[in-house]
């Protein structure tokens, strides 16, 4: 009978319209926001490079005369001093006609490590605007490692489909995705509600009917990403190129950057993706339950969804709140969340943690609402018994 009751949710979902408009709109979405993506500009790693050598001129211009007559003044001049030396030598690196990506690199590395030495000095005597943030520094570093790691050009085609595509999922990221989610799943107790003589032929328990409807519109917005992920995929390939999927990407974690990927960061993302939508559903069913009113439901989801752009807006921090910015995972993912809330704490090992949880923790609720309910149901029926006696 389960089967049975299982086919016809499927059913249900296959002949849902609503649904079926918005799984086209985000298999749209992918060679869609190529065009819009195509048409940025993006600087080449040598004129980023001259750039660079150009601000150590405009550097040594503001440091005073007498600068170099203390210790520590000293250090720091013949620290700036090498470090122009080596953004030099990487120029010099890709004026080659054969790119030399270990003289780039090393030269990269060192330059990073002085510039982190400066920073145990507070860059005394240097200019604010010239100050180079740490996270910039490790962002840099993370990725020449990879680079020296696997061997990869330093000067890869940002618009080839491996280096779109996390772009394209992380512009979907956040309130996006939460609201596509909502809305697939706002049709789950749909039925439920208004043709209840119907669902309940099916002598199937509360808890198997969740883990279907959850489970079925679940697959569904997976199905739809990750075929909208291929479309758009394969369209960028035909126009550009496919490039290569182990392009790195970074990656925030415990206060630090590393470089992963595109196609491990990819799956993380999918991850996360799929862990947030079951999340959604979950709570939407739960509130649901509560409330017998589907759109009151969303309507509540959508309010604690917005009360971290709030937060932000009124420029509020309130700790027990953080795991709300884990629902965006692209914040999480490059460390953005983790700067502007000033929490180490938020990283994607800690994000996959609260999001498995709280799926554990509303599957329980779910259970436990449903024996109170059904306890509470029974009640009335033992009191009458009871008296009649």
């Amino acid at each position: 009978m389960y089967r049975n009751y299982l086919l016809f949710e499927l059913k249900l979902v296959m002949r849902n319209k609503k649904n079926w408009l918005l799984g086209c709109a985000l298999l749209l979405f992918f060679p869609l926001y190529y065009m819009h993506y195509s048409d940025t500009e993006v600087q080449d790693l040598q004129t980023l490079k001259n750039e660079e050598a150009n601000t150590y001129q405009s550097i040594f211009f503001y440091l005073p005369e007498e600068y170099r007559e203390t210790s520590v003044g000293d250090e720091i001049y013949t620290n700036l001093t090498e470090q122009s030396s080596l953004v030099n030598n990487q120029r010099f690196a890709l004026w080659q006609k054969d790119v030399d990506h270990d003289a780039f690199i090393e030269s990269g590395l060192r330059v990073n490590e002085l510039r982190l030495r400066l920073h145990e000095l507070d860059n005394e005597g240097i200019h604010p605007s010239f100050v180079i943030p740490k996270e910039e520094i490790y962002k840099e570093m993370a990725l020449l490692r990879y680079y020296k790691e696997h061997s990869l050009p330093l000067v890869p085609d940002p618009f080839v489909a491996s280096n779109y595509l996390p772009v394209a999922l992380e512009s979907l990221s956040g309130l996006v995705f939460c609201l596509l989610v909502l809305l697939i799943g706002s049709s789950m107790y749909v039925h439920d509600l208004q043709r209840k003589t119907i669902i309940g032929i099916f002598p199937v328990s509360f808890m198997q009917k969740l883990l279907s409807k959850v489970g079925i519109h679940a697959m569904q917005i997976l199905l739809f990403l990750v075929i909208g992920l291929v479309a758009g995929g394969l369209y960028v390939s035909f126009q550009t190129g496919w490039g290569s999927v182990q392009s790195p990407m970074l990656l925030y974690t415990g206060g630090d950057y590393i470089a992963v990927s595109t196609i491990r960061y990819v799956l993380y993302m999918l991850l996360a993706f799929m862990l947030t939508a079951l999340l959604l559903l979950f709570a939407l069913a739960l509130l649901t339950l509560v409330t017998k009113n589907v759109y009151a439901s969303l309507f509540i989801v959508i309010l604690i969804l917005l009360v971290p752009a709030g937060l932000q807006f009124a420029d509020m921090h309130v700790e027990w709140l953080y795991p709300l910015y884990m629902l965006d995972i692209e914040a999480i993912l490059s460390g953005n969340a983790a700067l502007a809330l000033g929490s180490e704490t938020l990283d994607y090992r800690r994000a996959l943690i609260w999001l498995v949880g709280m799926n554990i923790v509303l599957f329980v609720g779910l259970f436990l609402k449903n024996k109170w309910s059904y306890r509470n149901a029974r009640l009335p029926v033992t009191e009458s018994g009871g008296s009649a006696n």
